[in-house]
């Protein structure tokens, strides 16, 4: 009888056991990583010790330049700064290589979450917290040489995945180059490595700008990519990286749940009108459930409210967990407040780090006829090829061209110049060069577009 009793408890037992790890083993724990910013940071300080002084720097002049303007943050009548935005898509396959739709809705997406015309709520808070931050976004129309571009630059790469070590932002290592930072905001667009599965991270802004300045989003995140990648489908991704850009911090001032505010990224923001937050918000309304980051104390986990607080700010209106900085579904995002106004602000005057980009001309069209599809018809033939193949294209008008054949590492090992052709048919002799995968890049004045050949011996 008693080993008839134990043989039963252990089955309780076991069924227990399996049914909390059926409910831990959820698709919601398996969620993607809102942001990488915050490690990224800490890599890149790791390798390079003088990029803390270089942060402490730019903060002491934001500080400075905050208490020497406190009327900045409620200005009225301010001149609009237009930030010339360039996207570089990376793709391995075609379901990565997103339409040009997808990237104007992000566009407009940036815009309105900029000028404070988010429609979703602030519930507990006072709608004077959603302000315009007086930024607005354009794909850009020139290139750095001056010449027309649809602000979208495309390249097929042999790399599957990505992940946050800038790989992507260089030619030479399966990405694209910089454009200009000092001219251009970069969004990088691509794929990330299933190990890290991230939505996106992006460079903190210092005095000088460096190659690898800007935000780089997963392609799944990027514009409106519908239900199958919510709840992150609305765009608020890059609403959020381009906000560290912008020299914002997290809102909950990455300090791992205590209440302790020191310094930004040290348990602060930098900004008075954020709540004091004890760690990072997850989901829609609840900051806690089977995906979130257990450390909050929130107070009231598990209660459908949509005033929340936590162990850092107990009373109602609790913390403001809607607010770009931190990582709520899309669905909730809604504010950029006023002091996060100010901190990028700062960044735009006389001898802030971006002030060289207020006055770009990067949404002036440049030299060139505006056509978003220049090139028709581009094929390589073979591919893959022994030693030569022929580069043909239909031109939608008579344009000048060049065409250039890289290899893995960037180099140019041959090109080719066209004044005023309306079609192309060019064999291209490859015998010299060894076994491997190379990179045609074909450009006009209007458009740029890459693919891939394999050369075997």
């Amino acid at each position: 009888m008693k080993r008839i009793l134990l043989l039963i408890q252990l089955i309780i037992c076991s069924y227990i056991v399996y049914s909390q790890d059926t409910q831990n083993s959820s698709p919601e724990v398996k969620k993607p990583k809102r942001c990488a910013t915050t490690e990224y940071m800490n890599e890149q300080k790791a390798l390079n010790p003088s990029l803390e002084v270089q942060i402490q720097q730019l903060e002491e002049f934001t500080q400075e330049w905050i208490k020497n303007n406190p009327t900045e943050t409620n200005s009225e009548g301010k001149t609009i700064i237009t930030v010339p935005v360039v996207v570089h898509i990376l793709y391995y396959n075609s379901t990565q290589n997103i339409a040009d739709a997808r990237v104007t809705e992000q566009i407009d997406i940036l815009n309105r979450d900029y000028a404070g015309l988010n429609t979703h709520s602030m519930n507990a808070f006072s709608s004077s917290l959603k302000t315009d931050t007086e930024l607005r976004f354009c794909l850009a129309k020139r290139t750095p040489t001056g010449t027309y571009t649809n602000g979208i630059e495309r390249r097929q790469t042999t790399v599957t995945g990505f992940s946050y070590d800038d790989k992507v932002k260089h030619y030479s290592q399966g990405g694209l180059d910089q454009w200009n930072p000092n001219k251009y905001m970069n969004i990088w667009v691509c794929n990330f490595l299933t190990s890290i599965n991230i939505c996106g991270y992006a460079q903190f802004p210092t005095s000088t700008l460096n190659s690898n300045y800007g935000v780089v989003i997963s392609y799944k995140y990027f514009g409106l990519s519908g239900s199958a990648n919510a709840p992150y489908n609305l765009g608020g991704t890059t609403s959020h990286e381009i906000g560290h850009c912008f020299n914002l911090y997290h809102i909950w001032g990455d300090d791992n749940g205590t209440c302790t505010q020191t310094s930004p990224g040290n348990g602060s923001d930098g900004c008075n009108d954020t709540p004091n937050q004890g760690d990072a918000t997850y989901g829609n309304h609840l900051p806690y459930n089977s995906y979130s980051n257990p450390v909050g104390n929130f107070n009231n986990q598990g209660q459908n409210s949509t005033t929340l607080t936590d162990n850092c700010s107990l009373n109602s209106p609790g913390i403001m967990y809607m607010n770009f900085m931190d990582y709520v579904d899309d669905i909730e995002y809604a504010n950029f407040t006023p002091n996060q106004k100010s901190r990028i602000q700062a960044l735009f005057v006389t001898g802030g780090a971006l002030a060289a980009l207020k006055t770009s001309n990067g949404c002036t069209p440049g030299v060139g006829v505006e056509e978003t599809n220049a090139i028709n018809d581009f094929n390589i033939y073979p591919n893959p090829s022994k030693g030569s193949i022929n580069i043909s294209c239909e031109l939608v008008n008579t344009t000048n061209v060049t065409i250039t054949v890289s290899n893995l590492l960037g180099e140019v090992i041959s090109k080719i110049e066209k004044q005023k052709v309306s079609s192309l048919n060019i064999p291209i002799d490859l015998s010299l060069q060894s076994s491997g995968i190379y990179y045609v890049k074909i450009q006009t004045a209007s458009e740029t577009l890459t693919k891939k050949i394999s050369l075997v011996k």
